[in-house]
This record gives C-alpha cells, structure tokens and sequence, in this order.
C-alpha cells in the first residue's frame, strides 16, 4: 500500500492573521490542508489494519479486490496532491533552500530506512520505491512549476496523465517498474510509481496557486474554521495531519506486532 504522510511539506505561512480554533494550528498553517491531511492518514492506518487482518487470515484480503486497490490510490493520490499544494504554500514567496533540503534529507532517511527495514523481513517484496521515495522525488520536480508558466503546468499535468496510457516499456526490472511505464509493477510491500501520481501533484501544485492569486476564495479556505460540535473531532484530525509522517513510521509496526502477539495468546487463528 502507499501512502504517505506529512512528508508533504508543511503548509506554514505568515499571510494567516485570524487565531486558530482547530488543534493550537500555528499562525499561516491552513486547517482546511492539515484536516485533509489528517483524514488521509487515519485512511491510511485503516486500509493498512485492514490489510494485515487479511494477510492474518482473519478477513478475507479486501485490500487485494479492485475495490481495495482503487481505495489505495485515492489514499495516496490525496497524499500526492497534498504535496503539490504544500510546496506553494511553504514557497511562496521564494524558495527557500534550506527548508527544501532539510525536508527532503527527512524523507529520503525515512524512505530509506523503509527499504533497509523491508530487506530484512521481506526481501522478496522489498520496498525500492514507495510512497515516501515517490514524494522526494515528485517534491524536486515540482520546483519548477512553483514559478512557471501554469498552462505549462497543465500542459505536463496532462502528458503526466496520459504517458502510462500510451508508452509501455517491456520490463519487470525495479529500475524501470518505478516510472510507472511497465506493463505491471515490481512485487513490493510498497510500491508507488512516479506516472500517473505526478499528475496529481501537479494539480494540488496549480490549485493553490490559483487559490493564493484569488484572493477572496483564498482566503476563505486559508482562513476557515470550524465551529460548534465539529470542531473537537477536527481538531484531532488537524493535530494528527500535522504529524503524519511519525504515524505513517510507527503505525505498521504497531498493527502488526499487536497482531503477532493475538496470535500467539490464541485470541487470532
């Protein structure tokens, strides 16, 4: 499965002025970005729990129908526009080196951890490009769009869509399986190709570019808030949308050994 996490960058801003109601958010941080964000990764953990009581044999493995394979898109396609349209919101003024760079090492360390980790406890599937592998890369893509041409954007957006559609390259080696141009991808416990997802990066890219040059929608979505009895359950999801890439690293484990030991006490066949 894939899907990602915080590793989008973070949203944070100095243009937001009203005080935060949803989870302490900080000053620029948009709640509407860091809800959606949270709602993603509780998907996440879900389709993951999901997956491992069918690898357990106690459901039937849901996650392997076509309905669980396209749930798993939208989760990471979600993950994948949030990364685009995070990027304009860290850089909008200017990009800013050191930021970039600093989230992209905390990416690549954990993407890599991931792929040292799987070769150990599956070297048959093991992970060599999977969501958080997919995000680095996608994230120093998209630098160019952040100030280019936007009907260039979606002029690339389109061929990005399109390419997987009419190019199909003959193999089933790791090092080309990662494009997203091969027939059918590497077996993976996680696996995540660069086509058709940078579509969908670009998108979220050229949606909050529109949004920041529109001024009156902008602000709304940059200055929402809920109120009344939605605000509580949002203000979890927003505090859980800003620490995503620490659930997305813990979560599996934590399934998975729990699990491990039901089966061992006899409460999981």
């Amino acid at each position: 499965m894939t899907a990602t996490l915080r590793s989008d960058l973070r949203p944070g801003t100095s243009l937001a002025k009203a005080p935060s109601t949803a989870g302490a958010a900080k000053p620029g941080r948009w709640v509407a970005v860091d809800l959606l964000r949270g709602v993603a990764i509780v998907a996440v953990v879900l389709y993951h729990l999901v997956w491992d009581l069918g690898h357990f044999g106690v459901i039937d493995h849901w996650a392997h129908t076509p309905t669980g394979r396209w749930v798993g898109h939208i989760i990471a396609g979600t993950f994948l526009f949030l990364t685009g349209f995070s990027l304009v919101l860290a850089h909008r003024h200017r990009v800013d080196p050191v930021a970039f760079c600093r989230r992209l090492g905390k990416l690549l360390l954990c993407a890599y951890a991931i792929t040292a980790v799987s070769l150990v406890v599956a070297p048959d599937l093991v992970v060599t490009f999977g969501i958080l592998h997919d995000i680095a890369l996608t994230s120093v893509l998209l630098l160019p769009f952040l100030r280019g041409s936007r009907a260039l954007g979606v002029g690339v957006a389109i061929l990005a869509a399109v390419a997987p559609m009419v190019v199909s390259i003959d193999s089933a080696s790791r090092w080309v399986t990662w494009t997203g141009l091969t027939p059918q991808l590497s077996a993976s416990l996680d696996v995540q190709p660069l086509l058709p997802g940078f579509a969908v990066s670009l998108a979220g890219l050229l949606l909050a570019r529109t949004l920041l040059q529109a001024p009156r929608v902008g602000t709304a979505v940059r200055d929402w808030r809920p109120g009344g009895a939605a605000a509580k359950p949002t203000a979890v999801l927003t505090t859980w949308g800003r620490h995503t890439l620490a659930i997305y690293l813990v979560h599996q484990p934590v399934i998975f050994g729990a699990l491990i030991l039901a089966r061992w006490g006899g409460l999981i066949d």
